[in-house]
């Protein structure tokens, strides 16, 4: 009866070890699609950004706290933009491993040092490389299960490459076609996928344009015929609006990180600029 006790007792240990999971603890849903891929049954992601969430207006709750205070890593887009999020981390948790996803990819990143455009994932290109450096980081943290990370990336590295060429003929008719947007946020989605230039309503820094770079987004919009501007549900701008009624132009509301699952968020994206195109 002990002998049958102790091999129960052996059996649960193996079970528990088998199916245990890394705690990992990520900044947005596109690093959380990333990490769930490709670590699978081994990983249990912590998203702190949820889709429709303000990321310029936002705190830790609680529960995050809570969670965070058990992680194992943090996985952050290490582009000085979710930096204060990953200060935070270390206070409620010093050990906890940092992993940037975007590591080695300078060359491709639109900006200067320290005030990079965080949008990298909007290329799907850049979104591969992005999982590949998650892929290490994973490796680190497990490397017994390098196997199954390598065979996760593998087959989503090729629907993403399938993605890739879904979005650049879908928006072939469109190459080199100018728009506006609220956001300069779809620098990245533009250069990728052969669009005009962007006419953003705001800087970088996130300040509406003076009236002198207003005007000449009003000159634009005539010469090019443009119909349509790129809007923000989560944080609509009353400059939008303003824009929008002088120019009798229609609004088209596109949010870089509302869908948890990426190959809806960027087919729901191309869907929404061939909206705004027509």
């Amino acid at each position: 009866m002990r002998n049958v006790f102790m091999l129960t007792i052996i059996l649960l240990l193996l079970l528990t070890s088998v199916f245990a999971s890394m705690q990992i603890v990520v900044t947005i849903p596109p690093l959380s699609y990333a990490v769930q891929r490709i670590g699978g049954n081994l990983v249990r992601v912590v998203e702190l950004l949820k889709p429709g969430d303000d990321p310029h207006n936002y705190t830790l709750s609680p529960r995050q706290v809570i969670e965070i205070s058990k992680a194992e890593a943090l996985i952050d887009l290490g582009l000085g933009e979710d930096k204060w999020i990953a200060q935070r981390i270390k206070a409620i948790s010093p050990s906890v491993k940092e992993f940037n996803s975007t590591k080695g990819m300078e060359h491709f990143l639109i900006g200067v040092k320290d005030a990079y455009n965080p949008h990298v994932w909007l290329d799907v290109k850049l979104y591969e490389l992005m999982c590949i450096n998650i892929y290490s980081d994973l490796v680190k943290l497990d490397p017994n299960a390098q196997k199954i990370f390598s065979y996760n990336l593998g087959s989503f590295l090729m629907e993403l490459n399938i993605l890739d060429n879904q979005i650049r003929e879908e928006l072939k008719p469109y190459h080199n076609k100018p728009f506006v947007a609220q956001h300069p946020a779809w620098l990245y989605f533009a250069r990728a996928y052969g669009l005009g230039k962007e006419y953003s309503l705001e800087n970088d820094s996130g300040q509406v344009l003076s009236p002198e770079k207003y005007q000449n987004v009003i000159e634009a919009m005539k010469r090019y015929k443009i119909d349509s501007i790129i809007g923000d549900p989560v944080t609509p701008a009353r400059i939008t609006d303003t824009l929008a009624r002088d120019m009798h132009a229609k609004i088209v509301e596109i949010n870089p990180i509302f869908m948890d699952n990426y190959f809806e968020l960027m087919k729901s994206i191309t869907k929404k600029f061939v909206e705004a195109f027509k």
